[in-house]
């Protein structure tokens, strides 16, 4: 295990995030990727960007640590809705 790697994990992610803009919320989770069926199983790429969302929201205390168990949890699209449902007005809140 290479453990001489400073920060430069972290890095990547905060990098990310640093460049990251409210317009890129379009291309990451657009919302044609919510309108399918209830069944139909969620893209990763929209799950993953829920699970990051969710951590985000708990790290600014906005929502407790189980949304993330929770947002992992995803498969569906229906899934995806009703946890969105579940927490929007909660976090729009502040």
């Amino acid at each position: 295990m290479n453990n001489d790697r400073g920060i430069k994990d972290e890095a990547f992610v905060r990098t990310a995030l640093d460049i990251a803009t409210f317009d890129d919320g379009r291309w990451i989770a657009n919302q044609g990727q919510f309108n399918g069926k209830d069944s139909d199983t969620l893209e990763a790429s929209v799950k993953a960007a829920l699970v990051t969302s969710a951590s985000i929201y708990v790290q600014k205390e906005k929502l407790e640590e189980p949304s993330i168990t929770e947002a992992l949890n995803i498969k569906t699209v229906g899934d995806a809705r009703k946890f969105i449902d579940k927490y929007h007005n909660k976090i729009a809140k502040d």
